[in-house]
């Protein structure tokens, strides 16, 4: 197999369009949220996903399916797939009868500070300095786009809480996977480990809809009209699948960790973007500062590591000097 050759100019370039499916997808959702069941709007997602790789699988000689090596991968994987996908997209569906997509964006991008939250509490490390500050900042920002005038509802609302859940469920994704799962990478390539996570996603949010007695019907929404047959196309193909080649790809041509995720640190960006363009949701100076503030703050947390280690680098070779 041919080695990669990098370009940190194509693979910054494709990490952007990543955090742009990404972004995208809260957008997306707000179009057919309300109008059928949450979890089976879920289960339509991560069904047309999971098919996706099947087809990809089954039409290409590169790409084949890697085989579930042990008990523990498959529990992984599945653990994964279920907190990664099928919890927090039931949960920021939910969030869209309280607030707007572009806020459950920003929530979203949030995701990292939660997850060193989780660390220190968990695991009792101790993060940087300007870790600290960026998580601060980032508060500031998710506060004043929350208290923006045009928000339907004022402040933080059920909504909001509901889009905390969700990312709690990605958080528990990068634990499980940064904890657990380091030989995963090892043994399945992403298009396998993405097929069966997708795949457990969609069976559990099937027996939850079973469960709970979803209605099921509410998925003819989806041929009601174009625009309702693109979202959930776009839901699934692009935002979930396409977009994790896509990652894979942007991280193997930049061969720059902090440099891909600095990309897709404009997620809440795009997120706002999107749903100005695609439902028509209002962008006002506040929220665009905040968002930006957001945005900054991401920044500052992906390099605070670095900013630590550069600090105690110059200190040690002035007094070598």
């Amino acid at each position: 197999m041919s080695a990669i050759t990098p370009n940190k100019s194509l693979g910054l370039a494709l990490a952007l369009m990543c955090a742009a499916l990404w972004g995208a997808s809260f957008p997306l959702g707000g179009v057919l949220a309300g109008k059928m069941d949450p979890v089976v709007l879920a289960i339509a997602r991560y069904a047309i996903a999971t098919l996706g790789f099947i087809v990809l699988f089954a039409c290409s000689r590169k790409h084949t399916l890697k085989k579930i090596q042990s008990k523990k991968d498959v529990l992984l994987l599945a653990a994964a797939g279920v907190s990664a996908q099928a919890v927090f997209f039931y949960f920021t569906i939910l969030a869209y009868e309280y607030t707007s997509s572009g806020e459950i964006g920003v929530i979203n991008g949030m995701a990292p500070f939660i997850t060193m939250l989780a660390v220190f509490v968990i695991d009792k490390i101790k993060p940087s300095a300007p870790k600290v500050f960026a998580v601060v900042m980032s508060l500031i920002g998710a506060g004043v786009i929350a208290y923006d005038p045009s928000n339907k509802i004022q402040g933080l609302n059920l909504g909001h809480l509901f889009a905390l859940f969700g990312v709690l469920g990605f958080v528990t994704y990068n634990y499980i996977l940064g904890k657990f799962g380091s030989d995963l990478n090892s043994r399945y390539d992403t298009f396998s480990s993405c097929f069966y996570q997708f795949s457990a996603a969609t069976i559990a949010l099937i027996l939850l809809g079973l469960v709970i007695g979803s209605d099921f019907s509410s998925a003819a929404v989806l041929v009601e009209n174009g625009k309702h047959f693109a979202s959930i196309m776009a839901l699934g193909l692009l935002c979930s699948g396409i977009a994790y080649v896509v990652w894979e790809v942007a991280i193997l041509k930049t061969q720059d960790a902090v440099i891909t995720i600095m990309a897709v640190n404009v997620l809440p960006l795009f997120a706002m973007i999107v749903a100005y363009f695609l439902l028509g949701e209002t962008i006002t100076l506040q929220k665009l500062a905040g968002v930006i503030t957001v945005v900054i703050a991401l920044c500052i947390y992906t390099v605070g590591d670095k900013l630590k280690f550069g600090r105690k680098a110059a200190s040690k070779h002035a007094v070598a000097e």
